[in-house]
């Protein structure tokens, strides 16, 4: 849904530049590393109002995001408008700059820097120790997405074997799919449930013609005249947990196989470059940062660390959350607030679904993707994400679990519009039940139960009971049917008059403002679901001219179904009428639309239009 949104924005043309947000701290900040720890601590520490700089080895802005990330799955001209967004806050970045080289944390503290946040990642792959590893056509799979990024133009003959299996893996294995390879084939060494990659990009890539090897361990690579010919590997069994908590491979002994193969990309594993770090920081034995889990400072205090270089290899939204801790202490340290009151504590679980038993599943829409045959020859995104109509009809699936969120958007529709239910009335027919999409009503031995936890107040169960044992307390019967009798007031001999129901959600603001025409009616109703037939029926009866049913289309309709429900109402009316001998053509349905501010009183002036039109005639 976010990325909806967000697709929706940048639909409407090129965005609004943002202004500079003013320094009001004098205290400069450094980050070291661009990538997305860095980025976002760069950016909220920006927000806060401090001079912050940021240090980056590379040409280009982005760390893992721009150089690990297939463009398939990031494109960038996603990546380039963020990085955009930041560096107009007034977030200074200092490209091809290596720390160590042309500069050292000591000569940023000499430079005035109050506090130093390190973030650069790990972006150095692991070798393989076996024989063979230095012959051509043997990659680092990093060093490969890398390349591969930067446009460089990289053969990998006809079989490709990619060694690993965590997310580096599969991006690797899926590019190289698009460079033109017959077969790409993944060797692992457990099983494909032990498998560290998101399920979901294994499954993709299986879809692109990607193959899978699973308990295999490589032992040799072979070659000849100096470039590789075959990979040798083990078959294994699964043994005893070892300390991942996953099944230890155990190689079988005298199950050596070769795979022939062009290239091999090596993607077992990533570490970090702590080669600048100053003296004094504490590093683990895997050389990763040692840094308090909570503030992210390290064993110096001006000195902070966070993502992939603490961490070891993890998700992008893991180096997000590290860079947004690291803001927060960066700003404490600088104001001199203990950095870790208050922080310790666990957000509380809640929900307000008091019985989730009672709500109905409703399917998720289906994202779109490119085909297979639209992918595997090219770098276009692959995920597309909701058609615009599929996400209105995602976001329905909304269970409304959460509290208000004070967007004081609408105020006089959030009015709480209980349903009652008289159970002396009530003949158990379940219409009701059968008519709520929210399930929020059920019938049991003494009658209808509403959840109000889950009622919307939309009052479609009001008009679908035979009994009349079901009202709403803003939204009566009897207050609507009050405005139709004084509307029938007002009609004599050439002055026709209209009723005209119209949905809360399909306009925004009060009749009032509207400058309704004297013979045109405006009752107000939750939805247009909640028009009862029998209201349009006394309309008529009373001789009301026309009676017109404005509400919401069914993409916008606020219940999701209770635009279908008023179609489905207005034909069977429609029908009556025409059975009694009333013309089927006073009555009539339209949309309306927040979106449209003039839409409703053009429409009620139409109406107006047309009954002068009917005296003429």
């Amino acid at each position: 849904m976010k990325r909806l949104a967000a697709d929706y924005e940048a639909s409407l043309g090129p965005r609004e530049k943002r202004h500079p947000i003013p320094k009001t701290h004098k205290e400069k900040i450094a980050i070291i590393g661009a990538g997305p720890a860095g980025l976002t601590a760069a950016f909220d520490l920006a927000r806060l109002g401090y001079p912050v700089t940021v240090f980056e080895r590379s040409s280009k802005i982005g760390g893992s995001l721009r150089y690990c990330i297939p463009e398939y799955r990031l494109p960038e001209s996603v990546l380039d408008s963020e990085i955009a967004y930041i560096k107009e806050v007034g977030v200074d970045i200092r490209t091809e700059t290596s720390m160590g080289k042309d500069v050292t944390v000591a000569d940023l503290k000499k430079q005035g820097f109050h506090a130093v946040f390190i973030a650069t990642g790990a972006h150095h792959g692991l070798e393989l120790d076996i024989e063979g590893k230095e012959l051509t056509g043997v990659f680092n799979a990093l060093q490969l997405l890398e390349d591969v990024r930067m446009g460089k133009h990289i053969e990998l003959g006809a079989k490709v074997v990619v060694i690993g299996g965590g997310n580096v893996a599969i991006d690797t294995a899926r590019t190289a799919k698009r460079l033109g390879p017959k077969e790409v084939t993944v060797i692992y060494r457990r099983s494909e449930k032990e498998m560290p990659a998101h399920q979901k990009e294994i499954d993709e890539a299986k879809i692109e013609g990607v193959r899978f090897h699973f308990l295999a361990t490589p032992r040799k690579i072979h070659g000849e005249h100096g470039k590789v010919t075959a990979l040798e590997c083990v078959k294994n069994v699964l043994g005893v947990p070892d300390e991942s908590g996953r099944s230890r491979p155990v190689p079988i002994e005298g199950s050596e196989f070769s795979i022939p193969t062009d290239s091999v990309l090596l993607a077992i594993g990533e570490m970090p470059d702590v080669s600048f770090l100053p003296e004094g920081i504490t590093l683990t034995k895997g050389n990763r940062v040692v840094a308090d889990e909570l503030t992210l400072q390290t064993s110096l205090p001006d000195v902070f660390a966070g993502g992939d270089i603490v961490s070891g290899p993890a998700s992008v939204i893991d180096a997000i959350a590290a860079g947004k801790r690291a803001a927060v202490s960066i700003d404490r340290y600088v104001r001199g607030v203990d950095l870790g009151d208050g922080r310790e504590e666990a957000i509380p679980k809640v929900t307000w679904v008091s019985d989730a038993s009672s709500l109905r599943q409703k399917p998720r829409q289906p994202l779109r993707h490119l085909t297979p045959t639209e992918r595997i020859n090219c770098f276009k995104e692959v995920d597309l994400g909701l058609a615009p109509d599929a996400g209105l009809l995602e976001a329905h699936r909304c269970l409304f679990c959460g509290p208000c969120s004070e967007c004081l958007e609408s105020e006089e529709l959030c009015i709480a519009d209980d349903i009652a239910v008289d159970e002396d009335k009530c003949i158990g027919c379940a219409n009701c039940e059968h008519a709520c999409e929210f399930g929020a009503i059920n019938v049991e031995k003494s009658g209808a139960k509403v959840n109000p936890m889950i009622c919307k107040g939309c009052g479609t169960c009001a008009v679908e009971c035979p009994a009349e044992a079901i009202s709403l307390k803003e939204f009566t019967d009897h207050a609507i049917l009050s405005q139709i009798e004084r509307a029938a007031s007002f009609r004599t001999p050439g002055n026709p008059q209209a009723v005209a129901f119209v949905c809360t959600w399909s306009h925004d603001g009060d009749f009032k403002d509207l400058r309704l025409p004297t013979t045109v009616h405006a009752i107000s109703v939750r939805c247009a679901g909640r028009v009862d037939p029998l209201h349009i029926l006394e309309a008529f009866k009373l001789g009301i001219d026309r009676v017109i049913v404005i509400g919401c289309s069914s993409k916008d309709c606020h219940y999701v179904f209770g635009s279908a429900l008023a179609e489905k109402r207005i034909k069977q009316v429609k029908d009556w009428l025409h059975a009694v001998g009333i013309d089927p053509t006073r009555l009539d349905r339209k949309d309306s639309a927040t979106s449209d501010p003039k839409g409703l009183s053009h429409m009620l002036e139409n109406v107006a239009q047309t009954l002068e039109d009917s005296i003429s005639a």
